[in-house]
């Protein structure tokens, strides 16, 4: 009832009821709610009673804390100074306790009265304790970055043991996305502390997890290399660079990383990991090259396979085998080459059936791309047996409607997807609704099915990469049905072939022909969404990417891109990830 009333602010009736919990038991909490009560109505002589008769039974100094309190609520400034000055010289020889007394004041904002309680704790541990975590809040709290980024530091040559707290601290502390002062600070105090004591391992640690922070990766692998290099260590902390590189995309950092690793020589340990990421590492710089390096390419064919009659085909390697199918494949147009990798995959030791079923739908996408449509077939109704009620088992079935699409039979195709769209793989839910939409409304059952026939001829075209051919199949489509449904997705697909091409502005320029000439069809948000991706992706234009995923999710509400464009925007604009808030809003914005 005490609580209740003093929460409520009926202070009188908390009195009387403080005042009988007090006289039956003189605990800190009664204490504690009395004085309050004391000081809200006014009744600063039966505080000050209150507070000396408690005095006797705590002993703590911190009794001394109130009564300034209360002197300072009287405007008797002096006593109340002498008497925090009383609580600071009587603090005893007590980490704990020396702790408290500097929460009192912190907790009446007194926060030079704190300062000054740490600095007189020092003293009084001599050395046992330097309070420097707490000191360094104090700073930051008092906005005093750069003494607050001095004590954290401090602390670790009391004990190298808190780097990890000391991080976490930093990391409350500083924004590494927003606060440049704050990390700026930090980075020349480290840099500044590294120099004065170069043998210190410490420094080092913290000036590469700064830069790990801040996303500055190529400077923690100069950093991290020399520290492997001066400690003698066999790469294992670049090992985990690469791996966090490749996480960011940062993979021209990764090949670096992997590549210092493996010149090491074959006797480390981490020798084989470091060669097959370097090669994957190599390719994902090469693939996101435009145009593409073809001769870049093919020398990294060339070590692909240098590296795998060094390392062997087993099923460690498998992976490699893979990333080199797909170079050979979608990269050098080496269809047979890819084919003849993938059956030598799956002819090795393959680690796991669900391992030998993803080769195998690998290998079903590259036989379509060959032509041998039903051999592909094959192989997609083998894994959805095998995985019926898994996603490779859906990934199958999807590929296997696309092959009824590709070859005419829209109805087993629009079966299949009808299964499919409920799936909980949302992406290949996603892909089947859309595959869907495309029979549904170009194909009408009471007409004609030409012109649908000739479009899937051309899509598997497209797929083949035979450009030239599905051209001239959707222009004869086009100039035998002018008026047909099918012409957005015409455009929609030869701005696909523009992608493949590496045209990207042609690309764009058929999607806002799909948005200009067919606002209102199924193609309009996915056209949308394509161009702003390019713009973003390939163009290196974020601010116009945003203005179009802001403009999808606008136009388009029920739209199966609104979740990824709002993902997008957001990130482009610098939201927090764990929040609603931007952290920087662009005046185009």
């Amino acid at each position: 009832m005490a609580k209740y009333y003093l929460e409520s602010g009926d202070y009188e009736k908390a009195k009387l009821y403080y005042e009988k919990l007090y006289d039956k038991k003189q605990s800190s909490d009664n204490y504690k709610g009395l004085l309050l009560v004391y000081k809200e109505i006014g009744d600063y002589k039966e505080a000050e009673k209150l507070i000396k008769r408690y005095e006797k039974k705590s002993g703590s100094n911190t009794i001394f804390i109130d009564l300034g309190d209360i002197y300072e609520a009287q405007g008797e400034f002096d006593e109340a100074k002498k008497a925090y000055r009383k609580a600071i010289s009587e603090l005893p020889k007590s980490q704990g306790m020396v702790i408290r007394t500097a929460n009192e004041f912190i907790r009446l904002n007194k926060l030079d009265m704190a300062m000054e309680t740490y600095q007189a704790g020092k003293k009084l541990l001599d050395g046992r304790y330097p309070f420097s975590y707490e000191i360094a809040g104090l700073y930051g709290t008092m906005g005093d970055k750069e003494r607050m980024i001095s004590e954290y530091l401090d602390l670790l040559e009391y004990n190298e043991a808190y780097q990890q707290t000391i991080q976490n601290a930093l990391n409350r502390s500083i924004s590494f996305e927003d606060d440049e002062e704050g990390v700026e600070m930090l980075r020349t105090e480290l840099l500044r502390r590294v120099q004065k004591s170069p043998d210190s391992v410490i420094y080092a640690e913290m000036l590469i997890w700064l830069f790990l922070q801040d996303k500055d990766f190529n400077s923690a692998f100069v950093q991290l290399k020399a520290l492997d290099k001066r400690l003698g260590e066999d790469g294992r902390r670049l090992l985990q660079l690469a791996g966090l590189c490749s996480n960011n995309e940062a993979f021209g950092v990764a090949e670096k990383s992997y590549r210092y690793i493996a010149e090491k020589g074959k006797s480390n340990p981490y020798y084989s990991y470091a060669r097959t990421g370097m090669l994957k590492s190599r390719f994902e710089v090469l693939r996101r090259e435009f145009p593409p390096d073809t001769t870049a390419l093919r020398e990294l064919k060339g070590e692909y396979e240098t590296t795998l009659e060094e390392l062997g085909v087993n099923g460690e390697t498998i992976g490699l085998m893979r990333q080199k199918a797909i170079l050979e494949a979608y990269y050098l147009g080496e269809l047979e080459a890819a084919n003849l990798t993938l059956n030598e995959a799956l002819e090795t030791n393959v680690p796991s059936e669900s391992l030998r079923a993803e080769i195998k739908l690998e290998l079903a996408e590259i036989l379509i791309a060959k032509n041998y449509i039903w051999d592909a077939s094959l192989l997609c109704s083998q894994v959805d047996k095998d995985f019926k009620n898994d996603v490779l088992g859906s990934k199958a079935k999807f590929l296997n409607a696309k092959i009824s699409y590709y070859s005419g039979d829209f109805e087993w195709a629009q079966a299949q997807l009808d299964i499919l769209k409920g799936g909980t793989s949302r992406l290949i839910s996603n892909d089947a609704i859309e595959l869907s939409l495309l029979i549904t409304d170009n194909l009408n059952l009471d007409t004609i099915r030409d012109p649908m026939l000739m479009f899937a001829r051309a899509d598997l075209l497209t797929v083949q990469r035979d450009f030239i051919g599905a051209n001239k199949t959707l222009d004869s489509l086009s100039e035998q049905y002018p008026s047909h449904s099918l012409n957005d997705e015409i455009l929609m697909l030869k701005a696909r072939m523009a992608e493949n091409e590496y045209r990207y502005e042609e690309a764009i320029a058929i999607y806002e022909k799909v948005l200009a000439d067919h606002y209102f069809d199924i193609t309009a948000d996915n056209a949308l969404f394509r161009s702003a991706e390019l713009h973003e992706e390939k163009l290196g234009q974020p601010t116009k990417a945003a203005e179009l995923y802001k403009q999808l999710m606008m136009d388009f509400p029920g739209s199966l891109y609104v979740v990824e464009s709002r993902k997008r925007f957001r990130n482009i604009r610098g939201d927090d990830p764990n929040t609603d808030t931007p952290r920087k809003i662009e005046e185009e914005f």
